[in-house]
């Protein structure tokens, strides 16, 4: 119970301290490392030292690579372009729609970037805003597939921006969907939260401020190293059913104001068996999918 109160009070200092954005960028960046710390400290689960804590502070790393590319998918109406990351105490991404109209190309442009390097087993997190609008997506995740030689596996946590209360948590292993919704008790796009997810052998299991939300220890699970990424972007109209339909002039922004991985040791603190809640454990297909490289 101690670390549901910890990670419940984590998270409302994050949304009362970052929602208008009126704090100055040093002061807004030490409350920042503060809460970040905090919010690691008070992790029972956690086992080992972060292996990076990426702040992004006036300038992105070269362990980082911004995507440039315009991108042919049936479910995206997006192009990345660079231009559209920009760095200051944290990244920002946009979404814009074209001024260029070429017959045939996306609708829209859109901001992803990735580490440049896969990583395995472990704590994934960030420190994040998510975007707002009608067939917006924003995404944090963990990705492999064929572009890297390997088979499709992922693991998501995705807001749509039609309803930033929920979060659709989401898993591929060989191509293959399963996704379960969960609703937040907060609007993502008001503020910044801490969002992370723990992937392991055995399991995933989800996490929003320190509080467990879902996990999944059945069936087929994720085995290949993924490239930890994050993306705006504009669905195309033909899966509005699911994140809902942008209209052309549709303009936002998310916000990552950290992130980080920390593998895990074997064996950890808090396996999955003594967290075992049947109602954190009903997988469903519940999402439409999509497959991309985000970066």
């Amino acid at each position: 119970m101690l670390i549901r109160a910890l990670g419940l009070s984590v998270g409302l200092f994050l949304a009362t301290m970052f929602a208008d954005g009126s704090a100055k960028p040093a002061q807004a960046a030490g409350r920042l490392d503060a809460v970040m710390e905090t919010s690691m400290q008070t992790d029972v689960i956690r086992t080992a030292l972060p292996d990076f804590v990426d702040r992004f502070r006036d300038q992105i790393g070269s362990e980082w690579q911004i995507a440039e590319y315009d991108f042919t998918h049936p479910i995206f109406d997006t192009d990345w372009r660079r231009d559209l990351v920009q760095i200051t105490d944290r990244a920002v991404l946009s979404l814009q729609p074209r001024e260029d109209e070429v017959a045939g190309s996306n609708r829209f442009l859109g901001a992803a970037f990735r580490r440049t390097q896969p990583t395995g087993y472990g704590r994934y997190e960030a420190w994040m805003r998510a975007g707002r609008g009608a067939g917006v997506v924003t995404g944090f995740f963990a990705y492999t597939g064929p572009y890297y030689g390997t088979r499709h596996d992922e693991i998501d946590m995705e807001f749509l921006g039609q309803d930033t209360r929920k979060v659709q948590l989401s898993w591929w292993v060989d191509g293959v969907l399963r996704s379960h919704v969960v609703p937040l008790g907060f609007d993502a796009a008001a503020g910044m939260h801490h969002y992370a997810f723990d992937w392991m052998p055995e399991g995933v299991r989800w996490f929003v401020d320190g509080r467990l939300i879902y996990q999944v220890t059945e069936g087929p699970l994720p085995r290949y190293p993924g490239y930890l990424s994050f993306n705006l972007w504009a669905v195309d109209p033909s899966v509005a059913s699911w994140a809902g339909h942008a209209q052309p002039q549709t303009r936002t922004r998310a916000e990552v104001f950290g992130a980080g991985f920390t593998p895990f040791s074997d064996p950890v603190v808090a396996p999955f068996a003594t967290l075992n809640d049947p109602a954190l454990e009903r997988g469903d297909n519940s999402g439409e999918g999509h497959d991309r490289q985000g970066g």
